[in-house]
């Protein structure tokens, strides 16, 4: 895929240059059509959603956009359980392929992604697809206390994963050695909420491979809003704070109603990590 997208690359530099020597309204019809052509745009198939369209200058972001159904039914699932105007907001968005799920079927999301490549990536992708009406997105993280501090990521790859704010933990709750550090403001829900007024979130999703403790204190009071219905959160059930990382859900009101992931993660190093779905009663 690297060496393919490299060749288009030369290709489309040499074209662009054989253009630039001409002039009038025949190069600039050429320019458009070589872009259309050779643009790192794929249009997926998105069920309930119709179309999406994403932009893939790389392996790892198409490979979470040709995935878009498959690689979390349980969290489609959850997007299309949810109402027309409802509020959701996605904590970890990484390109955004579940912002604009939700979007696409008239969700309004608040999208959240701390790391810059990701979230370059998530702007394209809400610019292709006519959605920044619905969607809007911030450069930051949360954590359990607002503060300056370090972004520390594993990788800079496009569409890569396993960062985290404050420290270097990973979906193992393992130290690790970080790639880059970035620096990065961040907020608790709570104290974000209080400070910026924005929507009051009915559904929260949280997918951020390592702090997920943090960013749930630093949200007590969101998460006991009466006006919150339903949170999904990616857990790992072999850590040793699991349960009360669970606890923190129920004495917010919040229900375990369902814990999954799809069966191609079972016989991997994966497989005690779940999407788990609390909901309030009544909800």
């Amino acid at each position: 895929m690297g060496i393919k997208r490299t060749a288009l690359d030369c290709l489309v530099s040499l074209m662009k240059t054989a253009i630039r020597v001409s002039t009038g309204k025949h190069a600039t019809q050429i320019h458009a059509h070589l872009a259309e052509q050779f643009s790192p745009v794929i249009t997926q198939d998105a069920g309930a959603a119709g179309t999406l369209r994403f932009y893939c200058p790389g392996v790892l972001p198409e490979y979470r956009a040709r995935t878009l159904l498959t690689k979390e039914p349980e969290t489609i699932e959850w997007l299309n359980s949810m109402g027309k105007g409802e509020v959701l907001w996605d904590i970890g968005a990484n390109v955004g392929i579940y912002s604009l799920y939700a979007a696409q079927r008239g969700v309004a999301v608040q999208a959240f992604e701390p790391a810059p490549g990701n979230y370059y990536l998530l702007h394209r992708n809400i610019e292709l697809n006519h959605l920044d009406h619905l969607i809007d997105s911030y450069c930051l993280a949360f954590n359990d206390e607002s503060r300056l501090d370090a972004f520390h990521m594993s990788t800079t790859d496009l569409g890569g994963s396993t960062s985290s704010f404050g420290e270097p933990t990973d979906w193992k709750g393992e130290t690790y050695v970080a790639k880059f550090k970035q620096s990065m403001i961040g907020f608790t829900v709570d104290g974000f909420i209080a400070q910026f007024a924005p929507p009051r979130p009915h559904h929260i999703k949280i997918d951020v491979d390592g702090i997920e403790k943090k960013i749930i204190r630093g949200a007590k009071q969101t998460l006991a809003d009466p006006h919150l219905r339903s949170v999904l959160v990616e857990l790992n059930t072999a850590w040793g704070d699991y349960g009360e990382i669970v606890g923190l859900f129920t004495a917010a009101g919040l229900t375990l109603r369902k814990k999954a992931h799809a069966a191609m993660f079972d016989s991997t190093e994966l497989s005690a990590v779940y999407n788990h779905i609390f909901v309030r009663d009544g909800a």
